[in-house]
């Protein structure tokens, strides 16, 4: 099992962010919520993935195509990876707008022009034209959250859309994500292993640790009180925060291997809070505290810690 105990809520127009170390499950995750695990010789073996009252944890590929793109978009981790190479923009991106509605040939070029106006691409007309390897990371990013929206979808989910690129176009891509969700009233899961990102973008955030949703709340409370030792460790690390002159913060230990999980909390072997008990049973559920869910046993000696 590769992910296990992911439990969240995600509410219409909400922006809810994840975070987590390489390995706890984030993009395994986002590809069981957009039905395409099996392309990765994976497959949905208990609970349920409940959309606007569907449960699609079991539902067939006849089933995901008539969510995937229309109802949930999706902006891949790879830029380069999500477009066919050998093809052009405009033809990857009619593709998306026509499987949603039918249009004139002259319709469909007008609105994959308006789209790539939409993401801020400057000479749309001569991107369309291009093909992956002619662009940078920056504007083939831009082209993938394009393809995302093209269908305009209820949902979009971004898995580490930032990767690659560097400081300034990270800056716009941010940018411009918030900027469409508010535009198209969008609800957006937002996927990276920087907390100051999620700050920038996201209401709320869910943190993950080996294949379990381990604290979820509120941004400002979550920063303000955090209420699991592992969310407290990454909030210690943040580079961002570290002042000037001090040793930087990490969490200590190796991550849990997948398969080899630990008995009980799976953070036990790297948790300053660890006990006997937090070796017993199974990985905890969540569990309400004050505006926040948490799966730490000591949840309460975190929350009367100054």
């Amino acid at each position: 099992h590769i992910v296990d105990t992911a439990d969240f809520q995600l509410r219409r127009n909400q922006s809810l962010g994840i975070v987590g170390e390489s390995g706890s499950g984030k993009t395994m995750l986002c590809r069981a919520l957009i039905g395409t695990l099996r392309r990765h010789g994976a497959v949905v073996t208990s609970g349920k993935i409940l959309f606007d009252g569907q449960d699609l944890a079991a539902a067939g590929e006849g089933v995901w195509r008539g969510i995937r793109g229309r109802h949930i978009g999706y902006v891949p981790q790879s830029s380069l990876a999500g477009l066919n190479p050998v093809l052009t923009v405009k033809t990857q991106l009619l593709e998306a707008i026509r499987a949603a509605r039918t249009l004139a040939p002259g319709q469909a070029e007008e609105e994959a022009l308006q789209l790539l106006k939409l993401v801020r691409i400057h000479r749309p007309a001569r991107v369309l034209e291009a093909r992956a390897h002619q662009l940078s990371g920056g504007m083939r990013q831009r082209v993938m959250i394009a393809t995302a929206i093209a269908q305009e979808p209820e949902v979009l989910i971004a898995d580490e859309p930032t990767t690659a690129l560097d400081v300034t176009i990270q800056r716009e891509i941010l940018s411009l994500i918030k900027s469409l969700r508010k535009r198209l009233n969008m609800t957006l899961l937002f996927v990276s292993h920087d907390l100051a990102v999620i700050e920038e973008v996201c209401d709320s955030v869910m943190v993950m640790y080996a294949g379990a949703s381990v604290e979820i709340g509120p941004i400002d409370a979550v920063n303000k009180k955090p209420l699991h030792p592992y969310t407290r460790a990454l909030l210690a690390s943040r580079v961002d925060l570290a002042a000037v002159g001090k040793k930087l913060e990490t969490v200590p230990g190796d991550p849990a291997s997948v398969g080899a999980w630990p008995r009980g909390c799976r953070f036990w072997p790297r948790c300053p809070l660890a006990d006997e008990a937090c070796q017993q049973e199974d990985q905890l559920p969540l569990l309400p505290v004050g505006r926040q869910l948490t799966a730490c046993l000591h949840a309460d000696r975190m929350e009367n810690d100054p």
